[in-house]
């Protein structure tokens, strides 16, 4: 199962006051400090590192195998790379099969960290799919619409050239809040992109609505990667969320 080395966590939910008529705040996510000083609106990213080198060698299998079959694959925000079929979640390969619970189990601490530890009851449905690049491959910057939230599960990373690492392949999101670079604040605590260094195994999930791209690959070797989609159809009864599949994107 994916373990807690590092990541980016979210702060803690307030209480929000009860109204007469009922009506109740919805929660945000805030850090106060006891200075007054309040850090508003965090945006989430959550990263655990996958340590199951076989899985990962499986997955490395397939998805190669799937590309020298359909070498065409789809045109998505992946330039000089093969992007399979939305259809990954219903490959029937049984190391893809590993991939679905440990997507649920990850959903599930995403969205309890944003509920106050509690699981908001629901039907999660996963679209998912695969990207191969070589050197020269990047991602342009995007979301993903029509989900909640989106994620990748990183395979393989390829070898870089040792004497041109700096934004080699990196993850990049970029500051959603549009205007924090309108003036130059005293220290430039604002509009800093989030650089993720990508290693096999690591998992990351983010809001879908959440700006990012990834910086071309100088090296050698297959990147290899797994994304996927999630939409949540959430229930009026507290239960943990069940995760299905779809095609499509």
């Amino acid at each position: 199962m994916p373990s807690a080395e590092s990541g980016i966590r979210t702060a803690s939910i307030p209480d929000a006051p009860n109204r007469k008529d009922g009506w109740k705040a919805p929660m945000a996510l805030h850090q106060e400090f006891s200075n007054g000083l309040i850090l508003a609106w965090p945006t989430p990213i959550l990263s655990r590192r996958l340590d199951d080198s076989a899985l990962l060698s499986g997955l490395k299998d397939v998805i190669l195998a799937r590309e020298m079959a359909d070498p065409k694959g789809i045109r998505k925000a992946l330039v000089k790379g093969w992007h399979s079929e939305t259809d990954l979640m219903d490959w029937p390969d049984a190391p893809v099969a590993g991939v679905k619970p440990l997507i649920g189990e990850m959903l599930k601490e995403f969205l309890s960290s944003l509920n106050g530890g509690q699981v908001p009851a629901g039907n999660a449905v996963v679209t998912a799919w695969a990207n191969v690049s070589r050197r020269g491959g990047y991602h342009r910057m995007h979301t993903h619409h029509s989900s909640l939230v989106s994620g990748v599960l990183y395979i393989d990373v390829g070898e870089r050239d040792e004497d041109d690492t700096d934004f080699n392949g990196t993850l990049s999101f970029v500051d959603p809040r549009t205007a924090v670079e309108m003036i130059q604040f005293p220290g430039e605590p604002f509009g800093d992109k989030i650089v993720i260094d990508p290693k096999p195994g690591l998992i990351v999930m983010f809001p879908s609505w959440l700006k990012h791209f990834v910086d071309p690959f100088r090296g050698e070797g297959t990147r290899i990667s797994i994304a996927f989609n999630i939409s949540f159809h959430q229930q009026t009864q507290a239960a943990a969320p069940a995760t299905h599949t779809e095609t499509g994107e």
